[in-house]
């Protein structure tokens, strides 16, 4: 029994947009037409695909089933119109890929010149996140890949996570906070009496900020502030004073000018690691961006 793959779409923005009525705006077709394919399908399956609700449609299992299957066809058809493409020298495709802050001011920008050599007309949708975040990505289908800060050595059946990198991590402040007023090293029993502004949990670094006071035998902190933005921050550590902590590099040109430092004796590394699809084959476009990811950290780790 072969599958129309016309309907296999339709049921994907349906499943995508949680009703027929958003899939119908994002596939220009009208509502009653994709409600016929959507039943003929269910009719060639004998199965229900989803249930309806009163603020939309929720896949069953058997609408589960169908759309790992229907995402991997879609996901090969658009990798053989990629392949020809390159063939033909096009030099283009696209890919999807999702990154924590740190490897967009870092690996990635380093990446970057090498790819549009190599591919000029690459298109790249950049998705960024908690490292958390990422990996539902990924498990999601929404992006081909994704380089996060590695929680554990665990992953689910259907991810995998390989190391790339490590990046330098340490409690950072404004340059005029008083901790620096301190010892030259501080204390996590000093550092627990200041005010913090963090990530929001889930992402790795709150791995790194439990251990530091958990290893001296203290209860960590409670923050007065998380946020998932960097620049949020940024700004409230650069203009307050707050402590967080962050990769080194995401405030590397405030601390080029002198407006956040990082506290002395407060350093780590954490495992930067890229997280991809078990069953799935990566595009050409995803593939040379990862290629040049890997190269960049490399050539990085060598000249450190």
């Amino acid at each position: 029994m072969s599958i129309n793959h016309r309907e296999l779409s339709v049921f994907l923005a349906i499943a995508r947009s949680g009703s027929i009525n958003a899939a119908s705006k994002a596939m220009g077709m009208t509502q009653p037409a994709l409600s016929r394919s959507l039943k003929r399908l269910e009719n060639q399956l004998g199965a229900h695909l989803f249930t309806r609700h009163a603020s939309g449609m929720t896949l069953t299992a058997f609408g589960g089933a169908l759309r790992r299957h229907a995402e991997l066809v879609e996901f090969e058809s658009n990798r053989v119109v990629e392949e020809l493409k390159l063939l033909g020298g096009a030099g283009s495709g696209s890919v999807r890929v999702g990154l924590v802050p740190s490897v967009i001011g870092g690996l990635f920008q380093s990446a970057l010149p090498h790819v549009y050599k190599a591919s000029p007309k690459i298109q790249i949708r950049l998705v960024e996140g908690s490292g958390d975040r990422m990996i539902e990505a990924v498990a999601r289908g929404e992006v081909d890949f994704a380089v996060v800060g590695r929680l554990s050595m665990e992953t689910t059946p259907d991810l995998v996570a390989t190391p790339i990198a490590r990046e330098e991590v340490c409690v950072a402040a404004g340059a005029q906070h008083p901790v620096f007023s301190k010892a030259k090293k501080v204390t996590p029993k000093q550092l627990r009496n200041y005010v913090w502004a963090l990530p929001e949990n889930g992402n790795a670094i709150w791995y790194g900020f439990l251990e530091l006071f958990r290893s001296a035998g203290l209860e960590p902190p409670v923050p007065a502030i998380s946020s998932n933005s960097v620049h949020a921050l940024k700004s409230i550590v650069g203009h307050h004073h707050h402590l967080t902590m962050m990769t080194r590099v995401v405030f590397a040109l405030e601390e080029q000018h002198g407006l956040i430092l990082p506290v002395p004796g407060t350093s780590w590394l954490r495992e930067l690691a890229v997280v991809r699809r078990t069953r799935s084959n990566l595009m050409p476009a995803a593939r040379l961006l990862l290629r040049e990811l890997q190269k960049q950290a490399l050539y990085e780790s060598v000249v450190a």
